[in-house]
């Protein structure tokens, strides 16, 4: 279960179900180190998966690396970085939730199926460009689905 959380966790790094968070600035703002500064009621854009692929905060960032998220190496992902589910006051409300059942039903699956890439399955699946406010991956992803014996 701890290797299939990890998975799990860098599945949502390389392709988080939104792409980007918009939020709206509560009071006048200058970005350190900057000179920009964003007033107070401006809408943000934040780049979700642009941040989750960025060399700077992941190594081979578009590489599958589940170990990335291990006990002793998940200390070193910068929180205001990875936001699958966002961060700080606006976080998902069903953050827990939904990584519970998330788990729990890729768990059931995979003791009574084994599950692999159909052999029409991109190797390295490309997000859909057009897609408004979840992920989506072009094409669709098929695979094969395989009960176990």
């Amino acid at each position: 279960m701890k290797y299939l959380e990890i998975a799990f966790l860098e599945s949502m790094r390389l392709f988080p179900s939104l792409g980007f968070l918009i939020r709206k600035c509560v009071r006048k703002y200058t970005l350190p180190g900057t000179e920009v500064t964003i007033d107070k009621g401006v809408m943000v854009i934040v780049p979700e998966q642009a941040l989750h692929t960025d060399e700077k905060y992941f190594k081979e960032p578009d590489k599958f690396i589940p170990e990335r998220f291990s006990p002793d190496r998940i200390k070193d992902i910068n929180k205001h970085v990875y936001l699958p589910f966002g961060e700080g006051p606006r976080v998902c409300i069903g953050e827990r939730l939904g990584m519970m059942q998330s788990l729990a039903g890729l768990a059931a699956l995979l003791h009574k199926f084994s599950v692999e890439p159909a052999p029409i399955s991109l190797r390295n699946p490309v997000s859909d460009p057009t897609a408004m406010i979840t992920q989506s991956i072009k094409g669709g992803l098929p695979l094969r689905v395989k009960a176990r014996v």
